[in-house]
């Protein structure tokens, strides 16, 4: 016959007492929302570094309706940048058990800059350029190794009673 051994269960009380605490306050939920919203930060960040935007000559050309062709140089160059300045982060959005944030960009050219377009005669294409394409496969690329440490964060503070 086995014999008992006293055990102290006191400890395991203590830590099964720290996550429910957690979860009451909500804690965990609070740690994905804010989770989500650095990632989708980074995401942007990265996006917009691959944003190109468009310099433009100071050399103007054109015809008027009489026929008489225009030449002249401005003062200065014109340098874009609305496509860039225009992506932007969501908020963090929970639809059933999953989370969701939006990074978008409102401007009516964007889908033609990511995913290319046909040019404007239609007989050649324009590659595009897929900047948020390849900076989400960046991040998600690098996704397990930032949950892996934010994960410990959570766990030290709910352990060590700082959640």
């Amino acid at each position: 016959m086995a014999k008992m051994a006293n055990f102290d269960y006191s400890d395991f009380k203590k830590m099964a007492k720290s996550f429910q605490k957690a979860l009451d306050e909500r804690v965990i939920e609070r740690w994905i929302r804010e989770f989500l919203l650095e990632m989708a930060f980074r995401a942007e960040r990265k996006i917009k570094k691959r944003t190109p935007v468009g310099v433009y000559s100071n050399q103007v050309s054109f015809t008027t309706k009489d026929g008489k062709e225009v030449n002249f140089t401005t003062s200065s160059s014109k340098t874009g940048g609305h496509l860039r300045r225009n992506w932007q982060v969501g908020s963090v959005v929970k639809q059933g058990n999953a989370y969701i944030v939006e990074i978008f960009n409102n401007t009516e050219y964007a889908s033609y800059v990511e995913y290319g377009h046909r040019t404007k005669n239609h007989k050649g294409w324009v590659e595009g350029r897929f900047m948020a394409t390849i900076s989400m496969q960046e991040i998600e690329r690098q996704l397990p190794r930032f949950l892996e440490r934010k994960q410990v964060e959570l766990l030290n503070q709910i352990l060590n009673g700082r959640a």
